[in-house]
């Protein structure tokens, strides 16, 4: 039998014939080539390329039934496939089960790597500088059950495969942004291993003096609390960098307040000069500098003195009630 796959995306063509395997390499290298292609004729178009509808032709056996490779679907935005980061942010999927599917669509729409292994979603993950899931293996079982992928029988460097279903396809096409929520764990998904590790854990309260600074959850700003969560531990413990886990751990397990990694980082990643950044083993950690040493001091002494003038005024209030 006799496989054909023809493809016509605006100025954009692509054909082929032959075996199953050659169809599969040359569908792989053209969809790897095409954002790079798409950006080339970009000024001749008045508006950004869009993919329309695909469907990949197999020849027909004896008896006249057609098979078909599922269907990629159009995207409704060809520019934000240029990178994966980008794909990311415009989707801002909610849940690790979510990026795992996405990853693996990105994968399979425009790097061609379809089926795809969790070796795979990782490395895509690390290379693009996005934080990787504890579990991917759970988050790809969770999307096989959603109908979105599928297991397939061959094995990639020893490593089992899995394939975008049209479900999944469609899923990812039509997803809409769920507003700007800390992204959430799904099913069996754990806290981030680096915060349950967090040598920070094993100091006692106690031994931090809070007395002397200010009651943390007394602070409104989230920023403002990490950088005197830091201060404590600075100033106390001599601790000087900090992981985005250490934060959330400290803040979970010893203050008892919310806290993600992704809140941490926005809070270092718009810290400017406040912050020095250090990467070791691929973990980034942060530490005070002198300005948001003082910044850090100035919100503490803002506290005391608003805690100060409250107590005041409550015994004020106290003494004219008694008065009368």
């Amino acid at each position: 039998m006799i496989n054909r796959i023809r493809i016509k995306m605006g100025p954009i063509e692509f054909e082929a014939e032959g075996d199953s395997e050659l169809i599969q390499r040359e569908r792989e290298q053209f969809f790897s080539a095409l954002p790079q292609a798409a950006r080339a004729i970009t000024p001749a178009i008045v508006e950004p390329p869009k993919l329309p509808d695909t469907s990949f032709e197999m020849g027909k056996p004896e008896g006249g039934v057609v098979s078909t490779i599922p269907r990629l679907s159009a995207i409704t935005d060809a520019a934000s496939l240029e990178s994966l980061p980008s794909y990311l942010n415009e989707k801002n999927f909610s849940t690790d089960v979510e990026v795992v599917m996405g990853v693996a669509y990105y994968l399979s729409r425009v790097k061609g790597v379809d089926p795809s292994t969790t070796k795979d979603i990782e490395n895509a993950l690390t290379d693009a500088k996005q934080s990787v899931p504890n579990n991917v293996s759970q988050c790809i079982a969770s999307n096989i059950k959603k109908g979105f992928l599928q297991k397939c029988s061959e094995k990639k460097d020893s490593l089992k495969t899995y394939s975008v279903l049209e479900k999944g396809i469609s899923w990812c096409e039509s997803y809409v942004p769920k507003g700007v929520e800390p992204r959430k764990k799904d099913g069996r998904s754990r806290t981030p291993r680096v915060g349950r590790s967090s040598p920070l854990l094993d100091i006692p309260l106690d031994d931090l003096h809070i007395e002397n600074y200010c009651k943390v959850s007394g602070i409104e700003k989230f920023d403002e609390q990490v950088l005197v969560v830091m201060l404590i531990y600075t100033k106390e413990k001599k601790i000087e960098y900090f992981s985005f886990g250490d934060i959330v751990a400290v803040f979970k397990e010893k203050f008892g307040l919310p806290a993600t990694k992704r809140r941490v980082r926005y809070v270092f990643d718009t810290g400017k000069t406040m912050f020095d950044k250090r990467t070791e083993k691929k973990i980034a950690s942060y530490k005070l500098m002198h300005s948001g040493l003082q910044k850090a001091e100035q919100i503490v002494a803002q506290q005391k003195d608003s805690n100060a003038s409250l107590a005041e005024a409550s015994d004020s209030t106290k003494h004219e009630a008694s008065e009368s």
